[in-house]
């Protein structure tokens, strides 16, 4: 059993500080319609990976409680927006088993719910303990958020048939990457490293399970995926071989990308990659699941 399979008291504790974070909106005002929709959010709750991936290594790296909720706030704050804005991107009807925020409120009012979970992001950078490390913070946020516009926009604009797998790969890292390594380069920031330094740790193991990840995602979605004309890495290799061979390869794939990433981790200090490790158990089981 890997150690993160159950989860410590102190952490579990932190965890919920942060889920009523997702939970709260400013007092200032009543807005009872983006009340509603947070409230709506919040009934259907994610597993949580990222604000656990920043609050195991927040621990590794001895964090006090206050900086490693404020951390992990930010990143899970910043993946609820992303969501809110994907599913009106990608007209999905429904998240977590119930209708998506834009199709059970409309898309104007849901597009609101996602800026203001994109700017709650920014106020959780005021809540660490330090204030002379806000400025590197929120540039460091900026900076995922800027990379991870540019691979959305390149997601949606590049389904036609001169999309090679390379671009994909691409595709799929500006995409998902950033914000997924925010949840280790914050703790390790507020850590006292350097900015290289995380930048370099990332690229060697949160691209390559941020890519794995979607690879995953595609093996299930392939038939969802072409019909909605969305990007999907198995269905791009079958433009040249097989279905079952480019399921093949794809698994063989996340198989490479997920050995790059568990090796890799040694690299990050403290054991602060602990939960990643856990995730790529996970996902190792989840794409095995996919018959070929």
């Amino acid at each position: 059993m890997h150690v993160c399979s159950i989860i410590k008291n102190h952490i579990g504790d932190a965890l919920a500080l942060v889920q009523h974070n997702m939970s709260t909106i400013d007092e200032s005002h009543d807005d009872r319609l983006l009340s509603q929709m947070i409230q709506y959010h919040g009934t259907s709750q994610g597993n949580a990976t990222r604000a656990l991936i920043s609050l195991y290594a927040s621990d590794a790296l001895h964090l006090r409680q206050q900086d490693a909720v404020a951390a992990a706030s930010i990143v899970e704050t910043l993946h609820t927006a992303s969501l809110i804005h994907d599913d009106i991107q990608d007209r999905e009807p429904h998240r977590r088993g119930k209708p998506s925020l834009w199709h059970q409120f409309g898309e104007g009012p849901a597009l609101c719910a996602g800026d203001f979970y994109l700017s709650k992001a920014y106020s959780h950078c005021a809540d660490i303990s330090q204030p002379t490390q806000i400025q590197r913070l929120i540039q460091l946020v900026h900076q995922s958020i800027t990379q991870t516009i540019s691979g959305q926009t390149s997601d949606i604009t590049s389904t036609d048939i001169r999309t090679t797998s390379q671009d994909y790969e691409t595709i799929a890292i500006n995409k998902s990457g950033p914000l997924l390594g925010l949840a280790l380069r914050i703790p390790l920031l507020l850590a006292g490293y350097d900015d290289d330094e995380t930048q370099v740790w990332m690229k060697q193991c949160i691209e390559p399970f941020a890519l794995s990840y979607q690879i995953v995602d595609d093996l299930f979605d392939t038939q969802i995926d072409a019909e909605q004309g969305t990007l999907n890495l198995v269905n791009l290799l079958m433009r040249d071989m097989s279905s079952q061979e480019a399921s093949a390869y794809a698994k063989s794939r996340v198989e490479l990308l997920l050995s790059q990433a568990r090796a890799n981790l040694a690299l990050v200090p403290n054991y602060a990659g602990i939960y990643i490790d856990y995730c790529i158990d996970q996902l190792q089981l989840k794409a095995q699941q996919v018959k070929i």
